[in-house]
């Protein structure tokens, strides 16, 4: 294969991911990324001697990464040390507290424990999502570039794993009769920015993966792997620039020519891959008249809630697990007041993340991070966040107080930092706030997700836009994908 220059916009995983395998290949690859580290969302935070994961906190199908470094001729020990979680979170739930494990005799003995006969559901819902699996999984690692691609035989075989017609919570349904089980099966779809009375059955799969794979900790936090990442494209060459904000992307005869740096530096390649946040991308970098996509068809599409998020290092341990999640009392209505009514919710739910329950890495001695995540609207909202902060700040305390008996939470704060949606769109660059990108409703799945466009020939999109869906799997399967088409074209 000839040699290409390619040129990656964004150090995120999706980009690492291409950058790895095309730097193995031998191609001259460089990335170009804004901020001043690695990883996107998946970077790290530090203040004060404190580290942090800015975006995901967990890691689930390890099998995907182990794959990717794999094909790279690494092994991915010898770069980071993964920690399987046990319990996998607990979830607090009205007046139970549900901690499930990876290990299904814990798991059934929990749901024995707490909701009596509904254990060997449990069974057959685990049973039947690993036979869904089996058929989701190739619609997962190939490409659907038209919508012809809908009638390839493996989608036809997968036609009944699709389950289409059911919301996620009509699939648990037939499991589960207890909603509080329901919920506990099915509330990680707000990490696709979505509810799970509009998530399609098919995600049923997600929260299978969690409890067969496991969910796992890296030491140092999920931030380590990008790192890993960036540290195996440099050993096979490739550059990665830091610092470096794409101003514009250049198009002549159906090709991006070049892309153009804050200091007017201009950046020729022969291919190029885009990890920036796909709609921030298309309405920013390109002309109107030049992007792939218009800004009206843009604003038609369905983007992800945001997250309020407080990084807080603390002079003080707690005795928390390294996931636990809050739940409100109703959570539809808690989701429909987010995702329809765009509306700060009166009953949060609240996602805490304590890595030192597990590592100690992230806090100096005899200190702690917590991180804690509340889903919110996006900024088609119109919420005047620098207004609103304050006073949803406090009500995070008052329900942690509350609902887990830690009541000088805020004495112990020795560093604090707060995130909200206005602060994801104009200091990170993610269009709205969505910080889960498109949603993935049946109308953005599949070949109705951005990967490329017949616009122009020589680029690929990945990241969480694109197929197969938002989280750090998929995005490594969205840049396998990309990575595939790009050697059949140049074979």
């Amino acid at each position: 294969m000839e040699k290409k220059k390619i040129v990656i916009i964004g150090a995120g995983p999706g980009g690492l991911a291409v950058a790895m395998q095309l730097s193995q290949q031998g191609h001259d690859v460089h990335i170009y990324e804004k901020a001043a580290q690695i990883g996107g969302r998946t970077a790290m935070l530090k203040q004060d001697g404190f580290s942090f994961d800015l975006g995901p906190t967990a890691l689930n199908m390890p099998n995907v990464i182990t794959g990717l470094f794999a094909d790279c001729g690494r092994n991915i020990q010898d770069y980071i040390k993964l920690v399987s979680l046990d319990p996998l979170y607990s979830l607090y739930m009205g007046d139970v507290v549900f901690s499930p494990s990876s290990d299904p005799v814990k798991t059934k003995a929990e749901i024995a424990r707490l909701f009596p006969g509904e254990e060997e559901h449990y069974d057959r819902f685990m049973r039947d999502n690993a036979k869904k699996m089996v058929y989701l999984l190739p619609l997962w690692q190939e490409p659907f570039p038209s919508l012809w691609s809908l009638f390839h035989l493996r989608t036809l075989r997968a036609l009944p794993s699709l389950t289409l017609g059911n919301h996620l919570v009509d699939e648990l349904a037939k499991y589960f009769e207890d909603r509080r089980l329901r919920l506990a099966f099915s509330f990680e779809t707000k990490f696709l920015g979505m509810s799970p009375w509009e998530t399609p059955g098919a995600f049923s799969v997600i929260p299978f993966a969690e409890h067969y794979f496991g969910i796992f900790h890296i030491i140092g936090g999920i931030n380590r792997l990008t790192f890993a990442m960036s540290e195996i494209v440099q050993e096979n060459g490739g550059q990665i620039h830091l610092n470096q904000h794409v101003q514009q992307i250049s198009t002549a005869n159906k090709e991006i020519t070049s892309i153009t740096l804050d200091g007017g530096e201009i950046v020729a390649g022969d291919y190029f891959f885009l990890n920036a946040d796909y709609a921030y991308t298309m309405s920013h970098l390109f002309t109107e008249s030049k992007a792939p996509i218009s800004l009206k068809k843009l604003a038609k599409k369905k983007y992800s809630c945001s997250a309020f998020v407080m990084y807080l290092g603390l002079n003080t341990k707690l005795p928390l697990n390294v996931h636990t999640v809050l739940f409100p009392d109703d959570f539809r209505i808690h989701m429909d007041e987010i995702m329809h009514q765009l509306a700060i919710p009166d009953d949060l739910s609240i996602h805490l993340t304590y890595p030192d329950a597990v590592d100690k890495t992230m806090a100096p001695q005899g200190m702690s991070t917590l991180r804690i995540l509340i889903p919110v609207p996006n900024n088609e909202s119109k919420i005047d966040w620098e207004k609103e902060s304050h006073a949803l700040r406090n009500k995070v305390f008052k329900i942690i107080e509350r609902k887990l008996a830690i009541t000088d939470l805020e004495s112990h704060i020795v560093t604090e930092k707060m995130i909200t949606p206005y602060d994801w769109e104009h200091g990170y660059h993610i269009f709205n706030g969505a910080i889960f990108s498109l949603t993935h409703q049946w109308s953005q799945l599949g070949p109705f997700r951005p990967s490329e466009t017949p616009a122009i020939k020589n680029m690929k999109i990945v990241g969480g836009a694109t197929h197969p869906a938002n989280s750090l799997p998929f995005i490594l399967e969205s840049a396998n994908i990309a990575v595939q088409k790009f050697n059949k074209e140049h074979t």
